[in-house]
């Protein structure tokens, strides 16, 4: 089975991308539907934060709604075989936007709503953002070696 390309590991995960895709759009559509639900199974605290929950889980849901768009971008060009463009670039920094403004977000809720799953999703959008950063810029280079290659030949 070949990496990139039709009929390649990176076609069926822009398939896997697309179902989470727009399973999380209608998550977040139905979101009060859904958290009133979860609310009502547990019967805990969280009818006192209700409110917060669902400004919260809005805010993060547009984020990684904007992340998920931006990485199913990413693997468009991967099955055309062209990785390596300054649209990647482009979308990889956004990618690591969103998983700061994530991580601010869970930091925020840390202080009125704690638990270890949000300090350990904090961590976790946190070092991802450092790491797309990071792929960024590894894309930018090769984009840039490749500009100058293209020129050369």
């Amino acid at each position: 089975m070949t990496i990139i390309g039709k009929k390649s590991l990176a076609s069926y995960l822009k398939i896997f991308l697309d179902l989470v895709f727009f399973g999380g759009l209608i998550i977040f559509i139905g979101l009060p539907f859904f958290l009133k639900w979860y609310v009502n199974i547990l019967k805990s605290s969280y009818h006192e934060n209700y409110y917060f929950l669902i400004v919260f889980l809005y805010f993060t849901g547009f984020f990684a709604l904007y992340l998920f768009h931006e990485v199913r971008k990413v693997f468009k060009t991967l099955n055309r075989k062209n990785p390596f463009m300054m649209d990647n670039v482009i979308s990889l920094k956004r990618i690591s936007i969103c998983c700061f403004i994530i991580s601010f977000a869970y930091i925020i809720k840390i202080f009125f709503y704690n638990s270890i799953l949000t300090m350990i999703i904090t961590m976790i959008f946190i070092i991802g953002g450092l790491f797309i950063i990071v792929m960024a810029e590894v894309f930018k280079q090769a984009v840039e070696y490749k500009e100058e290659n293209d020129l050369t030949i």
